[in-house]
């Protein structure tokens, strides 16, 4: 089973020995810890289910001091024991703790009554009246509450029948995805080398794989994978597992390190999320104001910008706001994660993250439609607004795949049917999914672009795409640019013309005060025959510069008149088309020509054949072998 129990409450209130009672796992493992009774450190145990499954149990730390151990295991709980010693009742963590719980998005829990043994039946019932009152109006409000004494063994086995009622009612999580692992505990253990554990946050894992150490690059291989101490061949999302790697040290991977499925995107700087302020938080929070971010088993300094405007958000209210962090922490779509104050002293709020690796946004932009489209249960709306909340023209379908947790043809078949969205170039291949507004957005600024360029430049056959990637709209995404183009051409909309791109009614034509350099132009090549001028002497003859002179030309090949086969020669189409046949005509009685051949056959010298000869094989009239020429078959 995939599944995760765990506990939270103030210290010193049983939740050791309630773990200790259920499975008969001490999870105190420090000197320090045992000496003085307290847990330190994150505690683990295993849970024996009926049918021979296990299920994960997480002992969290209970004193304040503690409280980023506390959050380093609070992640991915499927299943919350909260406890409350009887003699105490509900304390200061009891209340933080469930804070963070309900932050983090648990959704089923068993508030637990401990050390009955050492109260009456009326404080019992205090303290049950106590917990009513901090369930109330949460998620968790309807959670049984039982009391238990882990010193008499009373209550123990309605508890366990209790957590097996309630693990058979969870929501799984999905395996499908990148694999990743927040680290909770690394280690060397001998004969085996480093050791790391975690509980499994999304995909699949398996001896063999290879994984990314996250934040960094470095990449491990898995030699050995555990689940409850016992080797499997595979481990999945939600279950507590370990992993013998190869390829790492000791001091190189620790508790907030990321274990990620090699090659995907996952760190970043900045996310945009759904926050919730909670009561703790005691006032508004401010935007830009300084936080604590807790994420996975990571810990990060960072600020909260709210979104659309919004200048501060009162306690008990939610808003959309963007966290960006100091360091690169590693998020996805869909994770939870807390919010402390600056120093650690108090929570905050919490919220889930809706773009892993979001854009800056200027303090005008409208941002909040978009990430409410993400938020909600449409899988095609939420395609749509995670392509239009990301800067560019649009993704990749496996990328926008591994940041939703959707799988790759999911995306396709979603964005094709979908108004609002479109696939480029077409549907049976798409390199790109994108709004379809900002398509149309795009391709009236790349026409318009390319209608000026056309009224400026008349002689020139188009527009290269480097000076259409200055426009300030599609600037930064080249490559965006040149799908929705090569779209275009595909459909029409645009033609390409050498290097350049042009309007399909385009034709270049010779300025008024060129015609009579275009006449001169076209006469020197004309009466040359096979021995035509180069533009560098035309352009010394007739005192004008080589790219005025490569201007005129353009339109002259464009018109048809002359073929430019190479930098700096240009032949008449009737010398090339007589060329050509004459070529054909020799071929057919030998088979083969040198190039020595050739320059008897046109009555050209060298400095001219070579150049034709290399323009035929690029035409695919001929082809090369050795010395040689010959017909290309077809």
């Amino acid at each position: 089973m995939r599944a995760i129990i765990g506990t939270a409450g103030h210290i010193d209130h049983g939740k050791t020995a309630l773990v200790r009672a259920l499975t008969g796992i001490d999870t105190d493992r420090l000197p320090e810890e045992r000496d003085r009774g307290i847990s330190i450190e994150l505690g683990f145990a295993y849970l024996d289910l009926p049918g021979g499954d296990r299920a994960g149990i997480v002992d969290v730390p209970g004193h304040e001091r503690f409280i980023r151990q506390m959050l380093a295991g609070a992640q991915g709980f499927d299943l919350l024991l909260l406890i409350v010693a009887a003699d105490d009742g509900v304390m200061p963590q009891t209340e933080e703790h469930f804070e963070i719980c309900h932050l983090l998005g648990v959704r089923q829990a068993i508030f637990v009554i401990t050390k009955t043994d050492l109260v009456d039946r009326e404080r019992v019932d205090e303290v049950r009246a106590e917990i009513e009152i901090l369930a109330a109006g949460t998620g968790l409000e309807d959670a049984p509450v039982l009391a238990v004494s882990a010193h008499s063994g009373d209550g123990i086995d309605e508890l366990r029948r209790e957590i097996v009622e309630r693990l058979a009612r969870a929501e799984r999580r999905a395996g499908s995805g990148p694999f990743r692992l927040p680290v909770d505990r690394a280690s060397v253990v001998k004969g085996h080398g480093v050791v790391v554990t975690g509980t499994a946050a999304g995909g699949g894992v398996a001896p063999g794989d290879e994984l990314t150490i996250v934040p960094g690059e470095r990449l491990v291989r898995v030699r050995e994978v555990q689940v409850h101490e016992r080797r499997v061949e595979s481990a999945e999302a939600g279950q507590r597992v370990a992993l013998n790697l190869a390829g790492v040290e000791r001091g190189e991977i620790r508790r907030g390190d990321c274990l990620v499925s090699a090659g995907v995107p996952a760190q970043t700087s900045r996310f945009d999320a759904l926050v919730e302020i909670r009561p703790s938080a005691r006032k508004p929070v401010r935007s830009h104001q300084r936080v604590r971010l807790y994420l996975g088993t990571s810990e990060r300094l960072g600020r909260i910008v709210w979104l659309d405007g919004l200048r501060a958000v009162e306690p008990r209210s939610s808003a959309y706001a963007q966290i960006a962090v100091d360091e690169n922490v590693v998020a996805f779509v869909g994770d939870r994660f807390v919010l402390r104050d600056e120093t650690a002293s108090y929570t905050l709020g919490g919220g889930r993250v809706l773009v892993a690796r979001a854009a800056r946004h200027g303090s005008s932009d409208t941002v909040g439609p978009m990430l409410e489209k993400i938020d909600g249960d449409n899988p095609a709306a939420r395609v749509a607004g995670f392509v239009e909340a990301t800067p560019g023209l649009g993704l990749a379908p496996r990328d926008v795949a591994l940041e939703l947790g959707m799988a790759e043809d999911d995306v396709r078949s979603l964005a094709a049917g979908a108004p609002d969205l479109c696939l480029l170039p077409d549907e049976r291949a798409p390199a790109l999914v994108a709004p379809a507004d900002r398509c149309r957005r795009w391709k009236e600024l790349i026409t318009d672009r390319i209608g000026r360029h056309h009224a400026s430049h008349p002689t020139s056959p188009g527009i290269e795409l480097e000076r259409l990637a200055n426009l300030r709209e599609v600037r930064g995404d080249p490559h965006g640019l040149k799908v929705l183009v090569e779209t275009m051409i595909a459909g029409g909309e645009l033609t390409r013309r050498g290097g350049r791109v042009a309007l399909p009614d385009h034709r270049p034509s010779v300025e008024e005060g060129d015609a009579e350099l275009a006449g001169r132009v076209l006469e020197a090549v004309r009466s040359a025959g096979t021995m035509p001028p180069g533009l560098k002497q035309m352009s010394e003859e007739f005192g004008v510069s080589i790219r005025k002179l490569a201007e005129i030309v353009s339109v002259l090949c464009d018109r048809g008149e002359v073929v430019k086969v190479s930098s700096d020669l240009v032949f008449s189409r009737p010398v090339l088309d007589d060329v050509e046949s004459k070529l054909r005509a020799a071929l057919a009685e030998r088979e083969k020509i040198t190039a020595a051949e050739f320059r008897d056959l046109i009555g050209a010298t060298r400095k001219y054949c070579i150049p034709l000869l290399d323009f035929l094989d690029r035409s695919g009239v001929t082809v090369r072998q050795g010395d040689y020429r010959r017909l290309r078959s077809r």
